[in-house]
């Protein structure tokens, strides 16, 4: 069997052909303030998660394995972001080992895993660690595994990554919802769900259809460990988009990287978790949108992203190991 980079020179090329043409006037994404962009991300003063100062997510690993599995995974998937359009001021940067050790809230770990993808959003807010009450605060991480499809696998990372800089689901923007999380713009197949049977096996009706139920409370549906807390809405005051209360099919950003297909955590094949409003279906999304990348430029344009940097001579610098190595010329 060919190596995994011999696979990824054949299909990168190819998701990069399925990406519109970038336009450098395109209002969709060229300026930072429009008229009905589409997308979502987090709210950083209203919530425990900020954004990466200088747009840069300073990267460390597990171990030297996960290292040199992931490197050309991660920067194929940063590509696809380019290629839609983002600034390569976004960046990844893999730090010093001793930054990794000593200041580990503020560089994003790369874990391996046997069958688990996620991403930590934003940056999480290392004075929460002080609140009363806080959950306990784990070092920020972003979870990996690979599968033979190349392809796949980059672009579920390409999908974390737009977590990891601030972006929040597509589907789970609250304007898409109406009052007690109840369809409106989406249907929500929430019996469809692969481990639907197996949580509310010993639940009433009430403790899943309920107003507080696993399949209409986000926060109901993560205090049992439920797949339903991808879907369900956020809340409007942790989240920030430029879409009014309610929304309407029209302001969906039906080619987001970050909205999940129909099939998304299905039991079966032909059993969609999420459709439309009139029972039709979308395809599933391989690169980031143009508007998925507005939506990151606006934040990272905001006073939010423009939080102090350390010093290169501080650890915590992604400079720091080369300013280590110009200062030693001078003695």
């Amino acid at each position: 069997m060919a190596p995994l980079w011999q696979w990824m020179m054949v299909c990168l090329p190819l998701l990069l052909l399925v990406l519109p043409a970038v336009d450098a006037g395109h209002p969709d994404w060229e300026h930072a303030r429009f008229s009905t962009p589409d997308w979502i991300s987090i709210s950083p003063h209203a919530s425990e998660s900020t954004l990466w100062p200088e747009s840069t997510i300073p990267l460390c690993y597990d171990s030297e394995e996960t290292q040199h599995r992931y490197h050309d995974l991660l920067w194929a998937a940063m590509r696809l972001w380019y290629a839609a359009g983002l600034s390569e001021r976004f960046r990844l940067l893999e730090i010093n080992r001793l930054s990794c050790i000593h200041h580990p809230w503020d560089s994003l770990y790369v874990e391996e895993t046997r069958d688990v993808i996620s991403s930590d959003v934003g940056l999480p807010i290392a004075s929460m660690m002080d609140v009363p009450d806080a959950p306990p605060l784990e070092k920020p991480k972003i979870m990996v595994h690979t599968k033979p499809d190349v392809v796949w696998t980059v672009m579920t990372i390409a999908h974390e990554l737009g977590h990891a800089f601030g972006l929040l689901h597509e589907h789970q923007n609250p304007s898409f919802w109406g009052p007690d999380s109840s369809d409106m713009v989406f249907r929500f197949n929430c019996d469809n769900l692969r481990d639907f049977e197996e949580v509310t096996k010993d639940l009433d009706a009430e403790q899943v259809w309920g107003k507080g139920g696993v399949c209409k409370d986000r926060e109901a549906a993560s205090n049992i460990g439920f797949s339903a807390l991808n879907f369900l809405p956020e809340k409007v005051s942790e989240v920030y988009s430029p879409h009014p209360y309610a929304g309407h099919p029209g302001l969906v950003d039906w080619d987001s990287i970050m909205l999940y297909s129909p099939l998304t955590g299905s039991k079966h094949a032909k059993q969609p978790v999420l459709t439309k409003w009139d029972y039709s279906t979308w395809h599933e999304n391989l690169t980031p949108s143009r508007k998925d990348v507005a939506g990151l430029k606006f934040i990272y344009g905001t006073p939010w992203a423009r939080a102090a940097v350390p010093f290169w001579n501080d650890i915590r610098s992604p400079h720091f190991a080369m300013f280590r190595k110009f200062t030693s010329c001078h003695r």
